[in-house]
């Protein structure tokens, strides 16, 4: 702890330009390199700058220095510089001395520091202006583990890039895309030498600003080979496997396809009308108070033949990633990707949330955009023990109230709204409702969740033939459901030390497995002090915990 405590205080110290004198001297210097993903760009475009360490012998905190034209370049300060274990600030943008980027770093919980050759840092610029711009590391501020021994090193190291409003070539595995004629402003044509670039795990197009439409050859596909190709507009991101394109130039006659060509359309919705609609449809048809969290985008993906006939896809056989850049106003936690259908309806598609980020998998283009959804009910105050998650699930529309204005958190589940929940948490698909179930009928409202959880393999009828959906859940019975959800998730239970309850003589032979694995893994807690309650009924606010553990593992 102690060396916590001193890693931190060096950290805040060179966070604010404070440093130590120098007290001794490595018998070897470390030798500090920067590169960059492209040595020429588009005004617009973005660059990823990677800063490495190398030859480095027990170093503990650093504070690195990287100056650069601000009037060219622009970096993303919202994103994290390094992974590395231990404690990194922000990253900050000085001024004084001239404009530069401090990436301030200090190991914690460790006896040593890194050794060796490291990447020491990562970051990304944006071309906000043109011209040639140097990126060169001026300072470096250096510590031992003893956080005795600093010293300020002047490496000067430094990488050079070209920004020009027109098309140059670039190196590296991030190909730059041909602008058409200043009759289609808005249109990218992109060179089939572009889609075969060696070594890159995918092929990435970075778009210039106002880019609405992307033009491809025909044999795209061919070219990809077993790459998937990124697009990347200004807020938005779509990662396309080759499948794809083989599917849509499988729609035109084989003699017809070398002269076809392909096009991506990606047009963003800026009438503020369209938003309005579709905030509108969304506070009716959620119930809830709903944000905008990007841009609204319609996106088509279609083939055209020498004559003139255009062909598209209904689905993707692979799906598509579609990635939007949140805007910060909005709550990650409560926002989701929606389909807006052409009668203006919605569809919550998903969402995971990285660094600013929000993606999921698509299987067909349409409009999307992202939605935060805040649902508050009139018996879950914010005071509440799991009001948090509530509101979580329901933004996801995993789970829903027992009215417009009310949840009843103490009120009890049964099976049928259990499995309900769990069914949706896993997004189980089932093409019919039927079962083999007397009390379970086709037209019941949680037919359909009951056979997709049976088929699953997560519940099973209390009897051969009968499902008692309206019977209680206990909270037994529903930590075996979760387990299962659980393994269905994982493919295996990971073993970890299990606790043990006072009243586990009065857990079921057939549920201590569960509940024993259950609490190893954090899923669930006693009711009280040491006692699990087996027999208890579950109920609708325990449900939810147990789920929002679930899905967060």
């Amino acid at each position: 702890m102690a060396r916590m405590l001193l890693g931190l205080s060096l950290s805040l110290c060179l966070a604010v330009g404070l440093w130590l004198p120098q007290v001794a001297a490595a018998v070897v210097d470390p030798v500090f390199s920067v590169t960059t993903s492209t040595n020429s760009m588009l005004q617009n475009q973005s660059v990823t700058v990677d800063i490495q360490g190398d030859s480095l012998d027990d170093l503990f905190a650093y504070e690195i220095n990287l100056y650069y034209d601000d009037s060219i370049l622009q970096p993303d300060t919202t994103q994290k510089f390094t992974d590395l274990n231990g404690f990194a600030l922000p990253i900050k943008i000085v001024q004084e001395g001239g404009t530069h980027a401090q990436l301030v770093y200090t190991k914690t919980g460790s006896l040593t520091g890194l050794s060796g050759s490291v990447k020491l840092g990562t970051l990304t610029f944006r071309a906000v202006g043109t011209g040639t711009v140097d990126l060169t590391l001026k300072q470096v501020k250096i510590s031992t583990s003893s956080l005795k021994e600093e010293k300020l090193l002047t490496p000067n190291a430094k990488a050079t890039i070209l920004v020009d409003s027109r098309e140059r070539p670039t190196l590296g595995s991030y190909p730059t895309p041909t602008v058409s004629t200043p009759a289609e402003p808005n249109v990218v044509s992109v060179k089939p030498e572009q889609l075969q670039t060696s070594g890159a795990e995918k092929i990435a197009i970075a778009l210039p600003t106002n880019a609405q439409q992307i033009l491809l050859p025909s044999n795209t596909a061919e070219l990809l080979g077993d790459k998937n190709l990124e697009i990347q507009a200004e807020k938005l991101k779509l990662e396309l496997p080759a499948k794809v394109f083989t599917q849509l130039i499988n729609l035109v006659n084989e003699q017809e396809r070398s002269d076809s060509k392909i096009t991506l359309a990606i047009e963003p919705l800026t009438e503020s009308a369209v938003g309005e609609d579709v905030l509108n449809q969304a506070k009716n048809q959620l119930g809830a108070s709903v944000k905008l969290g990007s841009m609204i985008y319609s996106i088509k993906l279609y083939v055209t033949t020498k004559a003139g006939q255009t062909l598209s896809l209904t689905s993707f056989e692979q799906p598509v990633q579609i990635q939007f850049k949140l805007d910060s106003a909005v709550n990650p936690k409560l926002s989701s990707v929606y389909y807006i259908s052409d009668n203006g309806g919605l569809e919550r598609v998903g969402g995971t949330y990285l660094s600013g980020e929000l993606s999921t998998d698509i299987s067909h283009f349409s409009k999307y955009t992202v939605l935060e959804v805040a649902k508050s009910f009139a018996d879950v105050p914010p005071s509440h023990w799991a009001a948090d998650v509530i509101q979580e699930l329901a933004a996801k529309l995993i789970i829903s109230g027992t009215s417009e204005q009310t949840f009843e958190p103490e009120s009890k589940v049964t099976r049928a709204q259990f499995t309900s929940l769990m069914a949706r948490a896993l997004n189980l698909k089932m093409t019919n409702s039927s079962t083999s179930f007397k009390d379970v009928q086709s037209s019941d409202w949680f037919a359909h969740e009951v056979a997709a959880a049976v088929q699953a393999g997560i519940v099973n009828g209390r009897e051969t033939d009968n499902f008692e959906p309206n019977a209680l859940v206990s909270r037994e019975e529903m930590t075996a459901i979760l387990m299962r959800s659980y393994k269905f998730q994982h493919g295996k239970t990971d073993p970890a030390a299990a606790p043990s309850f006072s009243d586990e003589a009065a857990i079921g032979e057939w549920a201590l497995a569960d509940v024993k694995a259950a609490a190893a893994l954090g899923l669930v807690q006693g009711r009280s002090e040491g006692e699990f309650e087996p027999q208890g009924f579950a109920t609708r606010a325990e449900a939810a915990q147990v789920l929002y553990r679930l899905l967060s593992k």
